[in-house]
């Protein structure tokens, strides 16, 4: 031990006695999540209003509210209209538990049963990600995220290994800062869709004051919230471009759909915009007009 220099031998002896995030820290915080998740899952399963209030952040009751009626539907009888089953996680393999600031989630793997009628063993393996708030002290349930893993073998079969080194690195990361709650939105004029295809691209809208869930590297369609009116509907694009693989060219194409309620011709593209250059500047300020030609089709 002579030849340890005093500082260093110091610091290793102090470390001893450090305090640090433990599996028994782990397992509480586990443990408090998933209550949460399992009361959020069992009031729309029950149809409780006031139980899903409760265990519901305040940022995804608004955000859900406004999805509602931005489809012209009812709020918030409509919160119980379930495509899916939230699914059950008894079963499930964590892979990780994390808390960052007043952010946290839940990283399950495993057969996860959305209630599509499929039967059990035909469901593969896939990723299911619970994700937290912190609000006013209290840890409330914000949202799932499924991750299809038919695509990514690898990925898979790490899961399967318990060795998921990717989990390490965003986007599988709590990002340590709540959202903002957005403003309530009005009843729409006209129920809309945005459709983004960014290929190469990270590109993330703004419409009307509204802001919406980035797009990499994909093709997503995504309701307008409020809806569109007559007359002019800002839209900003902040735009990210990617590294593409060799031989492979960018596409960015961005549409506005508007519903008409005829099941002969269910909706109309009311706006198409491709930037005349890439790659496209990292913000475009464009215009979608609805007026008497618009409403006509593009």
């Amino acid at each position: 031990m002579r030849n340890v220099p005093l500082l260093l031998l110091i610091c290793l002896t102090a470390g001893l006695f450090l305090p640090s995030t433990t599996r028994a820290d782990e397992d509480a915080l586990r443990a408090k999540l998933d209550k949460i998740y399992l009361d959020w899952r069992s009031s729309l399963l029950a149809k409780s209003l006031d139980a899903w209030t409760r265990s519901t952040t305040v940022y995804r009751q608004m955000v859900t509210r406004n999805l509602i009626i931005s489809q012209g539907q009812t709020y918030p009888d409509a919160i119980f209209d379930l495509p899916m089953t939230p699914p059950e996680i008894l079963k499930l393999k964590l892979l990780e538990v994390e808390a960052v600031g007043p952010t946290a989630h839940l990283i399950y793997f495993g057969k996860i049963d959305l209630g599509l009628g499929i039967s059990p063993d035909k469901i593969p393996n896939n990723l299911l990600v619970l994700k937290f708030f912190n609000e006013n002290g209290a840890w409330k349930f914000d949202s799932t995220k499924f991750i299809n893993l038919n695509s990514s073998p690898d990925i898979r079969e790490a899961c399967q290994r318990g060795n998921p080194e990717f989990i390490k690195h965003p986007p599988f990361n709590p990002p340590g800062v709540l959202p903002a709650i957005p403003k309530p939105c009005a009843k729409p004029e006209k129920v809309a869709a945005l459709r983004v295809e960014a290929m190469g691209y990270e590109v993330t809208a703004h419409i009307n004051g509204y802001d919406y869930p980035t797009v990499i590297d994909n093709a997503e369609q995504q309701v307008i919230i409020g809806g569109l009116a007559r007359g002019d509907n800002d839209l900003r694009l902040d735009i990210k471009a990617l590294p593409v693989p060799p031989g492979e060219e960018r596409v960015l194409n961005v549409q506005a759909v508007m519903y008409t309620g005829n099941p002969k011709h269910p909706m109309i593209k009311v706006f198409d915009w491709t930037p005349p250059y890439h790659p496209a500047e990292p913000t475009v300020k464009l215009n979608v007009s609805l007026n008497n030609s618009s409403l006509k089709g593009v």
